[in-house]
Formats: C-alpha cells, structure tokens, sequence
C-alpha cells in the first residue's frame, strides 16, 4: 500500500525538470494541500450543517473547472 501511495505521489506530484530529474512541482503541492483543505472543512460543514446544496454545487463546479483546466493546459502543451 505503501508503494501505491508512493507511485501516486511521483506521478502526480513531481514532474520532471530540464536535466531529467524528478523534483516535487511547486503548482501541484499547493493544489494538493488546497483541494486537501476544502476536503476537510466540507465534510465538517456536512457533519455539523448537513448536506447542503451550496456546498455540493462548489465541489461540483470546482470539478469541472479543474478538468476544463487540465485539457485547456494539455492542449496549450502540444
């Protein structure tokens, strides 16, 4: 499980500089530790308060904003 964990992290969270090596990409740590954080206090907000439709919706547009993101970079990329 350990080297599961590993591997996702590598893959997500490092990418590879001009030399080829592997180093920690500073946009990914600070998405990561951000989307980590809004995780968090949702389901606190959903332990306390319920579900609530505001809360879902965020998460929902929040989702589909990253994901048009990630394409728009991918093809800024080729």
């Amino acid at each position: 499980m350990f080297d599961l964990l590993n591997e996702i992290a590598a893959d997500t969270l490092m990418k590879r500089d001009e030399d080829g090596v592997l180093r920690w990409s500073r946009t990914s740590l600070t998405m990561f530790t951000a989307m980590f954080f809004v995780v968090v206090f949702a389901v606190a907000d959903f332990i306390m308060n319920g579900l609530r439709f505001d809360v879902w919706a965020t998460f929902v547009a929040m989702s589909m904003g990253i994901k048009v993101t990630d394409a728009w970079s991918k093809k800024l990329g080729r």
